[in-house]
């Protein structure tokens, strides 16, 4: 019998995530073979380790470990292990969509001048909506980052751009300013591919939303060239006015509003935000797997 490569590999980093980790390998469901690799960034539960050695006894499932380092760090070592043409990010408490990379990595191959690809996504946990991601546009990259970590890249785009950047607490919208940099595109898929778990806010968020004008000024000066071209960026990527000064006022309110206020109003937002739109989008299985 013909043992065919794998298209995807899927990244999971892991920290003391022992009691959500075998759900998020778990939800990795597709009609074909995918590459997984664990990154263990470091664990200390005896839990987690003993939960991420059982995964790895699987033939399909492949464990990294090294010294604790941060998301970037084990998102840099799981790419440089990669086999397969195209890189997902499923964070270790995160479920994917059963199907759904497939989906993601026909829209890559449909699309030869995508160099990634992306879908909606089901916030669950303490609250419950989907968020529609916006097609592609590197103008609101300069001033939101719509678009999560957990997309299916090119690996060679990946690396082109140096790959998931380090020493930021948004390594997601530093990643994507990185793209944009390059002129490199990004296609949507108008369905689900992620469940998002939130516990408040998130404490992935935390941090980072308490020091979004410190991260947001390094965001700046790191990709100043991309920064500088915004007024190219907004003829390029049209959008009604009342849509620029949103994001604009969204923008300002975040870097001038005192720093411990920022992650209450998020919350205050999500909460907000799953109460009045629901999950509307999600199939069956996910709707049943997550009422479990």
């Amino acid at each position: 019998m013909r043992i065919v490569a794998p298209r995807i590999t899927v990244l999971v980093p892991c920290y003391d995530d022992g009691d959500t980790v075998v759900d998020a390998v778990a939800s990795i469901v597709e009609d074909e073979p995918v590459e997984v690799v664990l990154i263990d960034d470091g664990s200390r539960d005896p839990h987690t380790i003993a939960v991420l050695d059982d995964l790895a006894a699987r033939d399909e499932v492949r464990l990294i470990r090294q010294a604790n380092k941060g998301v970037a760090a084990a998102l840099r070592t799981g790419t440089a292990s990669a086999t397969a043409p195209y890189v997902f990010v499923l964070n270790s408490d995160d479920l994917a969509e059963p199907g759904a990379l497939g989906t993601l990595a026909d829209a890559l191959d449909t699309d030869p001048g995508a160099d990634f690809a992306f879908g909606w996504i089901h916030f669950f946990g303490d609250v419950d909506f989907v968020a529609r991601q916006p097609s592609w546009n590197p103008w609101i990259l300069l001033h939101s980052n719509r678009w999560a970590i957990s997309s299916l890249y090119r690996r060679e785009a990946l690396n082109s751009v140096g790959g998931v950047p380090e020493g930021s607490a948004y390594e997601d919208w530093d990643l994507l300013l990185g793209f944009a940099e390059q002129d490199r595109r990004g296609v949507l898929v108008p369905q689900v591919v992620l469940h998002y778990r939130q516990h408040g806010i998130g404490r992935r968020n935390r941090g980072a939303q308490r020091g979004l004008r410190r991260e947001y000024a390094t965001l700046r000066t790191r990709h100043a060239p991309l920064f500088a071209r915004e007024p190219e960026l907004r003829r390029r990527y049209p959008l009604p006015l009342w849509t620029r000064l949103a994001y604009r006022l969204q923008l300002r309110a975040g870097l001038l509003l005192p720093p411990g206020l920022v992650p209450r109003l998020l919350a205050v937002k999500l909460r907000l935000r799953g109460g009045a739109t629901g999950r509307g989008g999600t199939s069956g299985r996910a709707r049943a797997r997550d009422a479990g």
